[in-house]
């Protein structure tokens, strides 16, 4: 049976709130400011059809479930109207200009594989993104989470439905900004489940609006690409380098980050790529996907892809509209 459910984790409860003056909220949607320098406005995307506003967001209760150096997570419940997923950059300094710009480029992609922006906000101090929620969880809490007795394991044809699904959100974010965007940071724990049991990207547009800060790289976690040491100059290249190794941890059950913390000259293609010099491609694949029968060949075939997306040289990367042909040409008992 397909896993689209995980269990609930506790987290903590806060209030989204702030030192501001009282806002207003203008007809065509947008917060108008007495001085405009000075706080901000938010802007919602997909028309005006929103029964919340700036106040609503404010005010509601609110869980954190992640805290970065510049960015802060929160789940958002408005009232009993929506849902929604914010992120707060705190201490990042971003002109308006740079900041809108990056948000209405977001803002225009809609697909069911990628995270949908709905509104954004900007003032001197705060600056939120507020995205779609998705309930079923991130990939990385899917393989990685609970292990206990009560654990439902994502069984084959949820992984390539994930996988399926984030190939083809990533393919729609790299046609973004006339074929040069680029996400910047693809990893498990910003793959969601969507409500077709599909892998959904989230996280998008925020590696751009950090730039400007001090350096960050992407060598602790795993999932960065050999040549990419500073996130700022990531590349739709690195991204499809990024991905392959979200395929490699689908297939292994391995976290990334805890395979280098044993040994940080091993990463986790490094470690794949040792394993199956030595012909013992079947000692890579994770012990509940090795449980069910008759699909070795079809974790070869992803497991090849998942290879050629981390090729050391960028320019023997496969391009990810080639990736996602290859996925859904892989032979299944179930339509992709």
């Amino acid at each position: 049976m397909m896993a689209c459910c995980l269990r609930k984790k506790r987290r903590m409860k806060v209030k989204l709130s702030w030192k501001s003056k009282k806002r207003d909220l203008s007809p065509a949607g947008n917060w108008a400011p007495e001085d405009d320098d000075v706080e901000g406005k938010i802007v919602f995307f997909g028309g005006s059809n929103y029964t919340f506003d700036l106040d609503d967001l404010l005010a509601a209760s609110a869980e954190i479930l992640g805290k970065g150096a510049y960015v802060t997570t929160y789940k958002v419940a408005v009232e009993d109207t929506a849902t929604v997923v914010v992120k707060r950059l705190e201490e990042v300094v971003v002109g308006r200009r740079e900041f809108e710009q990056q948000m209405e480029i977001v803002g225009r992609i809609r697909h069911d594989n990628v995270a949908e922006l709905k509104a954004y906000y900007y003032s001197k101090n705060d600056k939120l993104a507020v995205y779609s929620y998705y309930s079923q969880g991130n990939l990385f809490e899917m393989l990685h989470g609970d292990k206990g007795e009560n654990r439902v394991p994502l069984d084959w044809e949820s992984r390539l439905r994930i996988a399926i699904g984030a190939a083809r959100g990533l393919s729609i974010i790299h046609e973004a900004d006339d074929g040069k965007f680029v996400h910047g940071n693809i990893k498990s724990s910003n793959i969601f489940m969507n409500s077709q049991c599909y892998g959904c990207i989230c996280d998008l547009g925020l590696t751009h609006i950090t730039k400007s800060l001090p350096q960050t790289t992407l060598r602790s976690s795993g999932y960065h690409a050999p040549e990419i040491t500073d996130t700022r100059k990531s590349t739709q290249f690195s991204d499809v380098y990024s991905f392959g190794v979200v395929l490699l941890e689908l297939l292994t059950g391995k976290s990334p980050a805890s395979l280098l913390s044993t040994d940080e000259n091993m990463d986790l293609a490094s470690w794949i790529r040792s394993v199956v010099s030595k012909e013992w491609t079947g000692e890579v694949f994770d012990i509940e996907l090795m449980r069910q029968m008759d699909i070795e060949e079809e974790m070869v075939e992803l497991l090849q892809i998942g290879l050629a997306c981390v090729a050391l040289k960028p320019q023997d990367r496969p391009h990810i509209t080639h990736i996602v042909k290859m996925i859904q040409d892989i032979p299944t008992n179930f339509n992709l």
